[in-house]
């Protein structure tokens, strides 16, 4: 979903960027240690102008991912699967690894209408699928410019998803059984862009988020009353219910002829309690007419939810409860860089890494190449 948009090019240009005819292709590479999480992503995305006042773009994408998610576990022995967990009081548990193969498809389309004043609307749909989820979503955004210079816009957008997601009653009874479960989610954004003077501009946006539905983790699990007789192995449980808000900023400078940098900074609440602050560095750097390098370092932090606990003498009776990690208090920092290598006015190529360490114990590569075709 693109609610906001800013220019964020080597070089800051004050007048209308125009969209471009091109279709191009890459290849993205995420491996996280200990064999936790693999994914190969080809994907595919074509961007056509029609005439001088619409422009089409279309992406597709291929996950496949596989690997071993950290998750609680029976130790009793019987070489069961902890999802067949029968509750006995005998057993014991740990927090190991549970294996998982999956491929998910997805696909948007994103319609840009430009007006005689060169105002522009933006309407997207977007569709994604794997096995035991399924998302569908629209998108609106209208960008005004308040000035005929084009140095400054307002820009307000919404989008709406609906997801249907097949949860397993593994925990409490064993039986394997499944329910389709729903949720929706609703984001509105509201930002101004401003270009400050010639070599530099400034985004600031603010945004909500209202979640609805079952929005648990179906393959993550808790342990409930482990110093008790009938402890047992039962499923993540969240509230139905989840709101968030927040707000971005973007500072763009172009430092050199042929050097820029930009920051960004992004907070975030909701009342679950987590919250969270990004902060984005990058530069860029033109060694050539053809040759553009980027490096750049992001921070992120994030406190925990209030029904988080990650010990498995925690959790009796409680509604809400989950040990799942991403929901815990942790910090990351990643390091990324780029290369882009323009070989002619059609075709680029593009080359990026990043390295991502989290407070946790994870650490993360991710590699992304590609080729651009200009029509």
């Amino acid at each position: 979903m693109q609610l906001s948009k800013i220019t964020a090019i080597a070089i800051i240009a004050s007048s209308i960027v125009q969209a471009e005819n091109y279709v191009s292709v890459e290849f993205l590479q995420y491996d996280e240690s200990d064999s936790r999480v693999s994914v190969s992503a080809p994907s595919l995305s074509i961007s056509h102008d029609i005439g001088t006042d619409y422009n089409i773009k279309a992406d597709f994408v291929h996950d496949a991912v596989s690997g071993a998610t950290p998750a609680w576990k029976s130790d009793t022995g019987s070489g069961a699967s902890s999802r067949d967990d029968s509750s006995s009081s005998s057993s014991d548990y740990s927090y190991g690894k549970q294996k998982f193969n999956e491929e998910r498809n997805a696909g948007s389309v994103l319609l840009t209408k430009r007006f005689d004043n060169r105002d522009e609307l933006y309407t997207g749909v977007d569709y994604s699928r794997e096995s035991d989820f399924d998302s569908k979503s629209v998108s609106v955004e209208y960008m005004h410019y308040t000035d005929n210079s084009h140095n400054q816009s307002v820009s307000v957008g919404a989008s709406y998803a609906y997801n249907e997601i097949l949860s397993y009653d593994y925990y409490d009874t064993g039986s394997g059984a499944s329910q389709k479960e729903t949720s929706s989610s609703i984001n509105a954004e509201i930002g101004l862009s401003q270009v400050l003077d010639a070599k530099s501009s400034l985004k600031v946006a603010g945004f909500v988020i209202s979640d609805n539905g079952y929005l648990s983790n179906p393959h993550a699990s808790v342990i409930r009353d482990y110093k008790m007789s009938n402890r047992r192995q039962s499923g993540d449980s969240r509230p139905d219910t989840r709101l968030a808000y927040g707000a971005d900023v973007k500072y763009i400078r172009l430092l050199t002829d042929d050097l820029s940098y930009q920051i960004g900074y992004r907070f975030y609440d909701d009342d679950w309690d987590i919250g969270s602050h990004t902060i984005n560095n990058d530069v860029y750097y033109k060694v050539t007419e053809n040759l553009t390098l980027g490096a750049g370092v992001r921070y992120y932090a994030q406190t925990e939810a209030n029904f988080y606990n990650g010990e498995k003498d925690f959790f009796s009776n409680e509604e809400f409860a989950s040990s799942d990690e991403r929901l815990s208090d942790f910090e990351a920092l990643t390091y990324k860089g780029s290369m882009d290598y323009k070989f002619n006015d059609k075709v680029s190529f593009n080359l990026g890494g990043e390295f991502y360490t989290q407070s946790t114990g994870i650490d993360a590569t991710l590699f992304t190449t590609g080729v651009k075709y200009r029509y």
